[in-house]
Parts: C-alpha cells; sequence; structure tokens
C-alpha cells in the first residue's frame, strides 16, 4: 500500500473514531431541540456527570459494564431533573428565559461536578484490551473498532426503538407537534422527561467512548460537549436525528484530517469553517428541511 494512501486511511479511521462520539452527543442534543425548539447549554454538562459517575463506579471495583450502565442512569436522572426544574417551569415562557434557565443549571452542574470530583484531569478506563490489527501494512486500533460499532449499534437500536413501540412512537409525535400531541391524547408532560433521559442517556455512552479513546475526564468537557453537539447538529440539519449523526461524523472526519494535513491548531477552526461553508450552501443543513409553521 502506498505510504501517502495509508496515511490518508488511517486519518479517516481516526477521524471517524472521534465524529462516533460527537454523533451520540449530538443525536441526543437534537431529541431534546425537537421537542422545545431550544438550544440545549446543559447536554454536555449531563454528559459528564454521568461519565464521571461511570468512572467512580469502576473505581469502586465493579465491572466496566456496569459502571457504564451506572453512569447511564445518572445521565438519564440528571436530564430528567434538568427539565423538570431548570424548563418546565418556563415552558410556556420566552424562550430567552429557558436559555438562560439552562445556562444557569449549566453552571450548576459544572460547580457541582468540580466540587465532588475536583478541577484535575483524571485517567479513564479502557472498554477493553488494546490491540493493534495489521491489515496489509494499515493498523486498525481494537478500540477504534469498538467506538465506530458502538455508535452504529446504539443508532440502530435507538432507531428500533422510535419506530417499533409505542413509547417511540408516541415520543415522535411530541417532537413533530407537542400541542396536537397533546390534543390527542399522549401525556406530553410523561414524554419529554424521557426524551431528556435518552438524550443523557445517549450523551453518556458518548461521553465514555470519548474519555475512553483519549484516556482522560475533566469537567471543562462538558462545554466541549455542548458544542460539538450542536455544532453536528446544525452540520446535519437541526431536528434531523439521521442528520445529527452524520453530522457528527463528518465534523470528526474533518477535524481529524485538517490537523493531520494543515496543523493541529486548525482542527476545530476547519470543522467549523465546514459547518459555515454548508449553511451558507443549505442554511437548514445536510439532511434537515424547512420547518413550516401553520398559522
Amino acid at each position: 500500500m502506498h505510504p501517502e494512501l495509508k496515511y490518508f486511511l488511517q486519518q479517516l479511521l481516526n477521524g471517524l473514531s472521534v465524529g462516533s462520539t460527537y454523533a451520540l452527543m449530538a443525536v441526543g442534543y437534537t431529541m431534546v431541540y425537537n421537542c422545545l425548539r431550544l438550544i440545549n447549554f446543559v447536554h454536555g454538562d449531563i454528559y459528564v456527570v454521568g461519565t464521571f459517575v461511570a468512572l467512580t463506579i469502576w473505581k469502586l471495583g465493579l465491572p466496566v459494564p456496569v459502571a457504564i450502565l451506572a453512569g447511564c442512569i445518572a445521565g438519564a436522572l440528571t436530564g430528567m431533573l434538568v427539565e423538570r426544574v431548570a424548563y418546565r417551569p418556563l415552558r410556556h415562557s420566552h424562550r430567552v428565559m429557558s436559555i438562560i434557565s439552562g445556562l444557569g443549571a449549566a453552571m450548576v452542574l459544572r460547580t457541582a461536578s468540580q466540587l465532588i470530583w475536583g478541577p484535575q484531569t483524571l485517567p479513564f478506563f479502557q472498554l477493553g484490551v488494546r490491540r493493534a490489527i495489521d491489515l496489509s501494512g494499515f493498523r486498525v486500533m481494537s478500540q477504534q473498532i469498538q467506538l465506530v460499532g458502538t455508535a452504529a449499534a446504539c443508532m440502530i437500536l435507538f432507531t428500533l426503538l422510535l419506530a417499533r413501540t409505542k413509547l417511540g412512537k408516541a415520543t415522535q409525535c411530541v417532537m413533530q407537534d407537542m400541542e396536537l400531541s397533546r390534543m390527542v391524547g399522549i401525556p406530553v408532560d410523561k414524554i419529554i422527561p424521557l426524551v431528556y433521559a435518552l438524550g443523557g442517556l445517549l450523551a453518556v455512552v458518548g461521553g465514555v467512548l470519548f474519555s475512553s479513546y483519549y484516556d482522560a475526564l475533566n469537567i471543562g468537557m462538558g462545554l466541549l460537549g455542548t458544542i460539538k453537539a450542536w455544532a453536528a447538529a446544525a452540520l446535519g440539519g437541526m431536528g434531523s436525528l439521521y442528520g445529527a449523526f452524520f453530522g457528527g461524523i463528518i465534523l470528526g472526519v474533518g477535524e481529524t484530517l485538517a490537523g493531520a494535513y494543515l496543523h493541529q491548531g486548525f482542527r476545530s477552526a476547519f470543522g467549523y469553517l465546514v459547518i459555515i461553508i454548508v449553511l451558507l450552501w443549505r442554511p437548514h443543513g445536510l439532511f434537515g428541511k424547512p420547518r413550516i409553521e401553520k398559522v
């Protein structure tokens, strides 16, 4: 294999691995956006809380699957708590009030995380033994296969949940039209907390994969997670779950290739430059559609 081609494929795989974590965070973010049409500034801090809980449970000597399950439950419960305390009382107020409330909730979670776990960066556990698989001179790490495979499996299961279950169909109705769903008897006030719970759960899965890949976790990752989730959702198309997923993949690949071929300093900037170009070309994102308001 030609060295240049091998280097490109290696960086492409690295980008797919990072993009898989962005994709899961973005899907959870988009679910919440679909319901309330609000930018959820708490999303990244919810995933940090759940990921810290997973790390704490693992340090107690429990198996990695149990730690991840505990982290996902913590993320889901935190999402439901944020919805109940920060968003539901202001649901019918001006959107600016909900955004300010969300920022306040994010600061509370960030401060609480710092008080409990500290501001320092902590080493994170590995999801398995790291092994290199050689394919005719092209090296694939087992962890990269885990990341991409886990993200794809989560998206497939999530799609089946929405398409095949009564809860999933009710969730789709609420995401499309909250008031009409209420009129036909769907318990909107019960569905919305579950949407926040699912969003938090997916974010924690993405956070665990991200921290395991980089072997690090700190409270600053919450803000980073919110920004990456928003950027991926905007790239794919606000309101499109599949758009958010593929937007995360594209963002991860774009950042990695920019860091490899240009300079590491251009890594994040190049990703956002791609988003700006795409939105100038398609204001609703790659997979998004214009939202028609009926009056």
